[in-house]
Order: structure tokens, then C-alpha cells, then sequence
């Protein structure tokens, strides 16, 4: 009886340590993301010419450019290490956990994979396109990451019997696929050079309804996808909230609204400071947050083993 009372209590404790892990792992992925953007609008990426070393050692000689890059990819390497801590975790002390020995998995497999396109990206003299899928890569992170998060006590998964297909699951999933989309296309239009063409909020400049270069359409593109994601997120979540689903629904749904609001005073911010650094690197980590939690959010209410009303 007393064994089966503290061999329950250590399981409590592993899980609470487990949780603690894995939510330190999305907010250093986060914090992975904006310093990238750091990296980004600092033009740094080439600081580091090559990879994995940096000018050939593990420790280079630093300048500015150079520590920004160096930095962003230790960081990676911690989070990486991070997450082989997790997968070790879980496969030697929750392993009959399938749902969660997928996801830890998945995570690890992705942060290989996205600290692979990193070093594809400097060789190939920062390409767009590989930019662009390296920072939707580091996004299914945080959302591999979220569903191990709130899948810790969860034992049995059938995705079969667990999938619900409603009206609330619908519109969490299109918020998260909108919230994606805004924010690829936001750093796409940084990566074309078009992420400081337009000068002036809402419109892309004081004087001029319609953007006068391709470069100002891509610009605006990325304007037209924030403004419908937003009213669609802020409807739909309060839609949600309305319907009274647990208590984690309701702070996911409240933290995405939050998130919305500041990336409206964000986008804001950034024409009218001439693009400061600290307001883009904010939009984007910002950007990566309300991803995570509107990528939780879907999973919670799109799945009965997370789900209550």
C-alpha cells in the first residue's frame, strides 16, 4: 500500500518535471525564433560563413555580426540537447505513453532537421526559400512540443476514436492555419526585401492607398493576411470562449487574444519607429507565440483525450 502510494507520488513528480521541461523547451524555441529574427534584421546570417564551425572553430574570434550568428546557433544546439533530454525522458519512463513518445520524437527528429537546413541556408548564401521552410520547420516545433505538453498524462491514444470533427474544432484550426500563413508571409516579405517598403500604417504609405512596386504589394500582401487573420481569430475566439470549455481552453483562447491585440499595436510599431530592431524582433516572437498557443488550442479541442466541457 505505502509502495503503491509512493511510486504514484514519483510518477506525479516525473510528469511535473516532464511538464517543466517541455514548456522551458517552447519558450526557449520562442526565444530561438527571435533571436533568429535578430539575426535576420541585424543582417548577421552571414556572420558565420560556414557550418557548423564558424570560420572553422567552435569558439571563432567575435565582431558583432559574428556573435549574433555564433549565438543563434548555440542556442540551437541547447534547445536541441533540450529536447534529446525529453526523448530520453519519456522513453525511459513513459514510454507506454504512444502519443507522447510520437510527439517528443517528432520534435527531436524536426530541431535535426531545421539545425540541417540552418547550415544549407549559410552555404547557399541565405536562399530565400530555405529560409522560409527553415522558420515553418521551427514553428512545427513549438507545436510538436505543445501536444507532447498536454499529452504528459494521457496513456491511451486512439487518433481514430479521439479526432472530433465540429464547429469549434474547425475554427481552432483555421485561426492556427491563418496564424501560419501571416506569419510565413510576413517573413518572406523580410527575406524579398520588402519587409521595410512601406512607410506608413495602415496603408503603405502616407500618401498612396495602393502600394506604386511589387515589392510594396508583397509588403501589403502580408498587411491583408493580419488584418483577416485577426478579425477571424478575435471572432472565433471569443466563439470559443463563449462556449464554456475547460479551464485550459479558456486561458489558451484569452493568451491568443492577448497575442492578437499585440501584434496589432506590433505592426503598428514598426513604421512608425522606421522598423527599430527590438519592435521587429518583438513582432516575430510575439508572432511565434500566438502560433504555439493557437496550435495548442486546436489540439485541446480537437481531440476527447484532452478535451471537457
Amino acid at each position: 500500500m505505502v509502495s503503491a502510494s509512493i511510486q504514484r507520488n514519483n510518477i506525479i513528480l516525473g510528469n511535473s518535471f516532464l511538464k517543466f521541461l517541455i514548456g522551458f523547451s517552447i519558450l526557449d524555441c520562442v526565444f530561438q525564433i527571435s533571436l533568429g529574427g535578430f539575426v535576420r534584421v541585424t543582417g548577421s546570417g552571414l556572420g558565420c560563413p560556414d557550418w557548423p564551425l564558424c570560420y572553422g572553430e567552435i569558439i571563432p574570434p567575435m565582431n558583432y555580426h559574428t556573435l549574433i550568428e555564433w549565438g543563434h546557433r548555440t542556442s540551437g544546439a541547447l534547445l536541441g540537447l533540450l529536447i534529446l533530454l525529453i526523448n530520453l525522458i519519456v522513453w525511459t519512463q513513459n514510454r507506454n505513453n504512444k502519443f507522447l513518445a510520437f510527439t517528443s520524437l517528432a520534435s527531436l527528429l524536426l530541431v535535426i532537421v531545421v539545425g540541417g537546413i540552418g547550415g544549407a541556408v549559410v552555404l547557399t548564401e541565405l536562399e530565400p526559400s530555405l529560409r522560409t521552410l527553415h522558420l515553418f520547420l521551427a514553428q512545427m516545433i513549438i507545436f510538436c512540443l505543445g501536444l507532447s505538453y498536454v499529452s504528459v498524462n494521457t496513456v491511451n491514444f486512439s487518433f481514430k476514436n479521439q479526432l472530433i470533427l465540429d464547429k469549434y474544432s474547425l475554427m481552432a484550426g483555421i485561426i492556427a492555419f491563418s496564424v501560419l500563413i501571416t506569419l510565413l508571409s510576413g517573413s518572406y516579405a523580410v527575406w524579398k526585401g520588402a519587409g521595410t517598403v512601406c512607410s506608413s500604417w495602415p496603408f503603405c504609405t502616407a500618401s498612396s492607398i495602393i502600394p506604386q512596386s511589387f515589392l510594396g504589394w508583397v509588403h501589403m500582401f502580408h498587411r491583408i493576411a493580419s488584418s483577416l487573420t485577426g478579425i477571424i481569430g478575435l471572432y472565433f475566439l471569443f466563439v470559443i470562449l463563449k462556449k464554456n470549455f475547460s479551464t485550459t481552453v479558456s486561458i489558451l483562447a484569452i493568451f491568443s487574444l492577448l497575442m492578437i491585440l499585440s501584434q496589432i499595436i506590433l505592426g503598428a510599431l514598426n513604421p512608425w519607429t522606421k522598423f527599430d530592431v527590438w519592435i521587429r524582433v518583438a513582432h516575430l516572437g510575439a508572432s511565434s507565440l500566438l502560433w504555439g498557443s493557437v496550435a495548442i488550442l486546436f489540439s485541446v479541442i480537437s481531440f476527447k483525450m484532452f478535451r471537457s466541457t
